[in-house]
């Protein structure tokens, strides 16, 4: 049995991308476009363009407090998910969560690229989440607690996934990057971002769109 999720049934990862087909990238369109969904298209540019716009201004105002979701997950998940998350129209999907949390950073993993910190945020000592400070992020977390933005708006399943990785790497640089690597353990820390409930971790892995450190103002 895992942690939090043990009395959870593992939701399935498969999204509606089953039977979709792959089409060429018609001409027309600048590389150089913002789009999301255009044909051809730069998902760094498209990311960069919708950041501080759209994505962060979303996420913050959807944002659940993580106690609530804890609790609430752990009694009727799927309930949880219909209140405070989002999984687009796949039913078979896993729910996505906006989340923002507060706790005391009490432990550190840079060991390896995927480096990330756990915080107690109930004040019994030990980690009860884990917050992602890069530089590598796994997962499409951020961009599938998106509720603006869905597979069938984009021409292909490839820049559907550009534009996840994009997502993360835009959140790598300019969220998690300023993040000191020494120091942080004891800290005091305030997140807001986006998790998976998709059983593939002990405890939720929080992809941060906000980190402050220190005590909260």
């Amino acid at each position: 049995m895992r942690g939090w999720l043990c009395a959870v049934l593992v939701l399935a990862a498969a999204t509606s991308l089953q039977g979709c087909k792959l089409v060429k990238n018609e001409p027309g369109v600048s590389k150089g476009s913002s789009d999301p969904y255009a044909s051809s298209y730069d998902p760094n540019t498209a990311v960069a363009s919708m950041w501080s716009t759209k994505i962060l201004p979303d996420i913050e105002k959807r944002a659940t407090a993580f106690d609530t979701l804890r609790d609430a997950v752990s009694t009727d998940p799927d309930a949880t998910g219909k209140k405070y998350g989002y999984r687009g129209k796949d039913d078979g999907a896993p729910w996505n969560f906006p989340t923002r949390l507060h706790g005391t950073i009490v432990s550190v993993d840079t060991s390896s690229s995927q480096g990330t910190i756990g915080v107690d945020t109930s004040g019994k000592g030990k980690a009860d989440v884990i917050v992602d400070i890069g530089p590598t992020v796994l997962g499409t977390a951020l961009r599938d607690s998106l509720d603006f933005v869905s597979f069938s708006d984009f021409k292909n399943q490839i820049d559907y996934a550009r534009f996840g990785t994009a997502l993360n790497a835009y959140a790598v640089t300019h969220v998690m990057a300023p993040v000191p690597r020494s120091g942080l353990q004891g800290k005091q820390i305030t997140v807001t971002g986006t998790f998976s409930l998709d059983g593939t971790s002990d405890h939720p892995e929080v992809v941060p769109v906000v980190i402050v450190l220190g005590d909260k103002s």
